[in-house]
């Protein structure tokens, strides 16, 4: 058969066809963009990209500047460096000059309070209690500057060590004078002022130490041993602890609970650490009074009772819960609760009880027995008697 044949268009019409088509397209494109914004935009760019390449070209200038000027810079931070360790060096070497002149201000000032000769009774020893009292602080400030000297490694420091010792055992014993005084002469106020230049002096433990040793031993001991010579060595215990709360609350004492040493900043425990602590060293030191205890149950029972009641009256004196809590706690205490040793106290109560139980079950069930064999015995009579 016959092949169909395709219907081609002429070329032209085609090209007329594309051509038209191109110009449609053109048109519509000059409607949609505005030239004379794109052209604007155009330049704009231009514009920009010249001022770019003019900082990019000012930019590689100051590079080759700041290149350039790295290496002086560099030596001058260093010597900047340098001076300011040279600056806190010579600031550091100020602060010490400075801390040895209070140093030496100080004690040259303690010297010459020290050094004044003793004043009568009267205004004058007024004036002296004072100056002693001005030495006690300076005496603490001159610590506190020696200890911040021992800190910074103060060579200077050294040889007035032995200057300072010389001042601070001048000071003590102006000190424990004036207290010896202030303590023999009852004067309240006084006793209070020296025992508080004690603690501005750092001196606390040597002002318990004095009035252990000095005060409350040549008074109290005597007591305590006349206490265990008025009766037997078995009920001495009690006896003595009545003689240290009579010490305790009497007039030799006295002075040294005023309301003036109640400090709860800075408390001074001088009745746990003399009158308590002597106490129980002279306890301590007559262990056979804790030997006549042994195997009697009663005895030990009051000792240790009166013991414990003399803590509580003791402890009542106190003003403030660091002195009371120190004096709870005290070593002394502590050491002369174990001699009584509770176990073994203990034991024999357990055992005394024991015996006591067992003897009163005894007389029961002898009781009880005598009481059946009788009920038995009258049954066995009536029955004759019926008969």
């Amino acid at each position: 058969p016959p092949r169909p044949r395709l219907f081609m268009p002429a070329l032209s019409s085609l090209k007329r066809d594309l051509t038209d088509t191109l110009q449609s397209l053109a048109s519509e494109i000059d409607r949609s963009v505005d030239v004379d914004q794109f052209r604007s935009v155009s330049a704009g760019i231009a514009r920009h990209e010249e001022s770019i390449e003019s900082l990019c070209d000012s930019l590689a200038v100051f590079e080759e500047t700041c290149s350039a000027l790295t290496t002086p810079l560099s030596s001058v931070a260093e010597r900047i460096g340098a001076k300011l360790d040279e600056r806190a060096k010579l600031n550091e070497q100020r602060e010490r000059l400075r801390l040895l002149q209070r140093l030496a201000q100080t004690l040259h000032h303690l010297e010459s309070l020290l050094d004044r000769p003793p004043a009568p009774e009267g205004a004058g020893a007024a004036e002296a209690l004072d100056d002693l009292l001005r030495a006690a602080r300076e005496m603490g400030r001159l610590r506190i500057l020696r200890e911040r000297g021992a800190e910074q490694k103060l060579r200077a420091v050294r040889p007035g060590l032995e200057r300072w010792e010389r001042v601070r055992k001048t000071l003590l014993r102006q000190l424990t004078d004036s207290l010896h005084a202030a303590l023999a002469a009852g004067d309240e106020a006084r006793a209070a002022r020296v025992v508080l230049g004690f603690a501005d002096a750092d001196a606390s433990a040597e002002a318990t130490h004095w009035l252990r040793s000095e005060w409350v031993a040549p008074r109290l001991v005597p007591q305590l041993k006349g206490a265990v010579a008025r009766g037997t060595e078995r009920d001495a215990l009690p006896r003595i602890c009545a003689e240290v709360l009579v010490f305790a609350r009497g007039g030799a004492f006295r002075p040294l609970r005023a309301a003036a040493l109640a400090d709860p900043q800075r408390p001074l425990h001088l009745l746990a650490d003399s009158v308590w602590a002597e106490a129980c060293a002279f306890l301590k030191g007559t262990p056979h009074l804790f030997g006549s205890l042994a195997g009697t149950p009663a005895a030990l029972h009051a000792a240790h009772t009166a013991t414990v009641a003399l803590q509580a009256k003791l402890e009542a004196l106190l003003q403030t819960p660091a002195e009371r809590h120190y004096f709870r706690c005290h070593p002394a205490g502590a050491d002369l609760m174990r001699r009584f040793n509770l176990p073994i106290y203990f034991q024999l109560r357990v055992q005394e009880i024991a015996k006591q139980l067992e003897a009163a079950l005894a007389r029961s069930d002898a009781a009880a027995d005598t009481a059946e064999d009788g009920d038995g015995d009258g049954g066995g009579d009536g029955g004759g008697d019926e008969e």
